[in-house]
């Protein structure tokens, strides 16, 4: 089963793994993706980068792989965005498969996908539908956040909505989301008045793509009035759509009732 973790390098990484990679203006990011992408030949790895082909990071001995640029197909008047990205990496991890690659290794420089930055219900929606296809096997893939290049917010989101994470923060998010299975999502830490915002905006972008959520909880430790309430909002910005919350604590349900969130105009159903 997935869990979250801090790794302190992405020499670990393996298939199945998604991994957000905060990258610091004192970092070696040209030798740290350099190695990476290297490693592909030696596990007999695919290799699919995301960023500009003229990059320092892509020279001097890199493995050869599948180059996309954002900034070319904007350029010739095409519609890049996210989701041309994750149609690339579904495309290419089954064709990796079908030409006897052991997965597709990607390696993404996501201010070059988001070249102006971006929200965190942007972060939010496309990480998540990243990690269930991640989740999926086939692939591993590392998405550089460079920090100057995104507000607070937005690297706070990334880092919530990714399994694994390279790079300290001063502040880890309290709570990380990450799919469990198919239409499952595993919330693990602590929900509270620090983090609801940021849970509302991933909670809300699963209900964008599904109408039924499910929120699989034995590793949420905690979720207070704000994060209820979060919960409870996204959930009615939503009509016609459903979360299920599996596995919440003895308390954590008995407070959902008590503060009056148990009610049928709130489509949220808390489960054992």
């Amino acid at each position: 089963m997935r869990s979250a973790r801090t790794v302190p390098t992405l020499d670990p990484v393996e298939v199945g793994d998604h991994v957000c990679w905060l990258v610091g203006p004192g970092d070696d990011f040209t030798g740290t993706a350099r190695a990476f992408l290297s490693d592909g030949a030696l596990f007999g790895d695919k290799v699919l980068v995301v960023g500009a082909p003229g990059s320092r990071w892509l020279q001097q001995g890199t493995a050869q792989g599948l180059v996309l640029d954002p900034d070319l197909g904007r350029a010739e008047g095409g519609c890049w965005d996210p989701e041309a990205m994750l149609g690339a990496v579904r495309r290419e991890a089954d064709t990796a498969t079908r030409e006897g690659f052991r997965a597709l290794r990607v390696l993404a420089r996501m201010d070059r996908v988001w070249p102006g930055g971006a929200s965190p219900a942007e972060v939010a929606r496309h990480e998540l539908g990243l990690d269930a296809l991640v989740a999926e096997g086939g692939a591993l893939v590392v998405c550089a956040y460079h920090r100057q290049s995104f507000p607070g917010a937005a690297l706070d989101q990334s880092v919530g909505v990714h399994p694994h994470t390279v790079g300290m923060r001063p502040v880890m998010p309290d709570f990380r989301m990450f799919s469990a299975e198919p239409d499952c999502w595993s919330v693990s830490g602590v929900v509270d008045s620090d983090g609801a915002a940021t849970f509302r905006t991933a909670v809300s972008g699963l209900l964008s793509r599904s109408t039924t959520v499910r929120l699989r909880c034995d590793g949420l430790e905690l979720m207070d009035a704000a994060g209820m309430q979060a919960l409870a909002e996204a959930a009615a910005a939503f009509p016609g759509r459903r979360i299920v919350v599996e596995g919440a604590n003895e308390t954590v349900r008995r407070c959902w009732t008590l503060l009056g969130f148990d009610a049928p105009q709130i489509p949220v159903e808390l489960t054992p």
